[in-house]
């Protein structure tokens, strides 16, 4: 596994850390955010954003854990989140144009090419896959089991935020993308199809002043599985996540192994207050569990034999932690302290 140390210092940058799958074993690699482990577990892509309280511009790379040798991303600029294709040789990440900090004109999306080895390699160039400029694409993105195609997020950005929908495309050719479900994002893709949250539109009251005043929120709702040509759309889950008294729906986090089950998160996760729950839902009868509810914590993958679940913690400045919970809710576990924004490498089993 790699995860990020949380320092109670929040100007200060964590460390890059890998370990097994247990937590021990922990060695630094780098010094930064983000960190994302390769399937195969060889590589760790990370970013950079040096000292907090002089911020620059962020500096992504990739570190090979067996020679320690590196190389820095350039060309298109990477922000915040780097997915790693199941054959571990591409990296996607969410991009903006020059003139778009702040996501003025939207987001678009990169993919650079990792080759087996980074010896004698100093730079790794993030190509543009989706432009920046006038597009939005969520953080949300994933690919096919054999790499070849990747699903996302998308819309325009002059469109509402509801309109965001689940795109396809082959990662050769991103001209052919095609939308395969509306009004959804956070596609995770696994054996049985792609598994998306739908997006809804929610009224909820804000009082102010004494006066109570009606909003209008899009938020993700329920969880859907579609294929991805498009076909057999169905929705999974029936989840009553307001009388549950979340405040939002079910995220889409990762499938099980045996593609029986989905991890996701429910509600808004909230540092200062517990306001989020992890979700088992069973992809056969839709029901949803909540083996961890009022917490903090995220999902992020199953144990290879799909009775765990890790969860992490990644809030700054705070006790942060990484955990695993069983799916029934027993035997919750820390296997790391002060430490959080974990991702394994595949068949993980801590």
């Amino acid at each position: 596994m790699a995860y990020i140390t949380t320092p109670r210092d929040t100007k200060v940058q964590g460390q890059v850390v890998v370990a097994n799958d247990d937590g021990s074993g922990a060695r630094a690699v780098a010094a930064g955010e983000f960190a994302a482990i390769s399937p195969d577990g060889t590589k760790v892509a990370y970013q950079d954003y040096g000292n907090f309280s002089k911020p620059r511009k962020s500096k992504a790379a990739v570190v090979d854990l067996a020679t320690g040798e590196s190389a820095v991303l350039t060309g298109e600029e990477c922000i915040g989140d780097l997915i790693w294709a199941p054959n571990s040789q591409l990296i996607a990440c969410q991009t903006q144009s020059s003139n778009a900090k702040g996501y003025l004109s939207g987001n678009g999306l990169g993919l650079v090419s990792v080759p087996p080895s980074l010896a004698g390699v100093a730079g790794l160039e993030v190509k543009k896959y989706i432009p920046a400029r006038g597009n939005a694409v969520d953080r949300s993105v994933s690919f096919s089991p054999d790499s070849a195609n990747i699903a996302f997020g998308w819309r325009r950005y002059s469109d509402d935020e509801g309109a965001t929908g689940v795109y396809v495309a082959p990662v050769a050719t991103p001209s052919a993308r095609k939308r395969v479900l509306a009004r959804a994002t956070n596609p995770v893709w696994g054996a049985p199809g792609i598994a998306a949250s739908r997006l809804g539109k929610v009224r909820s009251d804000v009082t102010l002043e004494g006066r109570s005043f009606p909003m209008i929120d899009t938020v993700p709702t329920q969880v859907w599985i579609v294929q991805p040509d498009g076909t057999g759309a169905r929705r999974v889950t029936n989840f009553r996540w307001r009388a549950q008294g979340f405040s939002a729906g079910l995220v889409v986090a990762a499938w099980s192994p045996a593609g029986t089950h989905i991890a996701s998160t429910v509600g808004e996760v909230s540092c200062p207050a517990a306001q989020a729950g992890v979700a088992n839902i069973s992809v056969s009868t839709g029901s949803v569990q909540l083996p961890m509810s009022k917490t903090s914590m995220i999902p992020v993958a199953y144990s290879a034999d799909g009775q765990r679940i890790l969860v992490t913690d990644g809030c700054r400045g705070r006790r942060a932690s990484i955990r695993v919970v069983s799916v029934t809710g027993s035997a919750q576990r820390t296997l790391v302290a002060n430490a959080g924004v974990v991702s394994v490498s595949a068949g993980w089993n801590g």
